[in-house]
């Protein structure tokens, strides 16, 4: 029996299995579960544990949040320098290197997802502005979030939101986000008419979607 952190919960009424990312058990259970409903519900589980666990095993590994660690900017690779100190958290590059000072990890990275939006914000207008004109529309207000699954929207008043995490993917599929809110100023719908009008902008907007879609799960540093 693997090992597995058990919960008791007066709110509860079923038993509840998790997994982490770790690959660390979870059970929670009402208060009066007994321990062999307990291990007849774990053995229930057993083949579904198995294939949780194997495809976490399987699954690409984080590198360590290190110096040297490789950085996704659109079409470049930037290698990432810490340290570690006293006082106020700072971001700087200089070429490919991407200097982060802050005094613990927590703050490098709120640090450096900062300079990420803001980096996002400059590369959202400058690209606005180009494909604006080929569009026919601009929008009213450009935000710059940090959505979890979408990479934009765009509201029915006319501010398009942009995913910082748009600097982590090339700029070509950057530049499909831009043109797909765009076009939703004019049809506000994914029919037949928004697809051809972004085909008009874009010809090959297919094969940037498809890799777009490929590249969720690598979004994070």
């Amino acid at each position: 029996m693997l090992p597995y952190a058990l919960v008791r919960s007066r709110r509860r009424r079923t038993l509840c299995l998790q997994i982490n990312p770790a690959g660390e058990l979870r059970l929670l259970v009402p208060t009066s579960t007994s321990q062999s409903a307990i291990d007849a519900f774990l053995d229930a589980k057993a083949d579904w544990i198995k294939r949780t666990l194997n495809r976490l095993d399987q699954a690409p590994k984080v590198p360590p949040f290190a110096t040297g660690l490789p950085l996704i900017y659109l079409d470049e690779v930037l290698h990432l320098q810490l340290n570690y100190r006293p006082g106020g958290a700072t971001v700087k590059r200089d070429g490919l290197t991407l200097s982060v000072v802050a005094t613990d990890e927590g703050r490098a990275r709120a640090a450096l997802e900062a300079w990420y939006r803001e980096a996002a914000r400059h590369q959202g207008v400058a690209r606005i502005i180009h494909f604006a004109p080929l569009v026919g529309r601009a929008p009213q207000h450009i935000r710059i979030a940090g959505q979890k699954t979408r990479w934009g929207s765009c509201s029915a008043h006319g501010t398009i939101s942009l995913n910082w995490r748009l600097m982590l993917v090339p700029g070509a599929l950057f530049d499909y986000v831009v043109a797909h809110e765009l076009c939703h100023l004019i049809h506000a719908h994914h029919g037949p008419r928004f697809w051809r009008e972004l085909e008009r902008v874009m010809p090959d907007y297919e094969q940037r979607r498809r890799e777009l879609h490929k590249r969720g799960a690598q979004l994070s540093f």
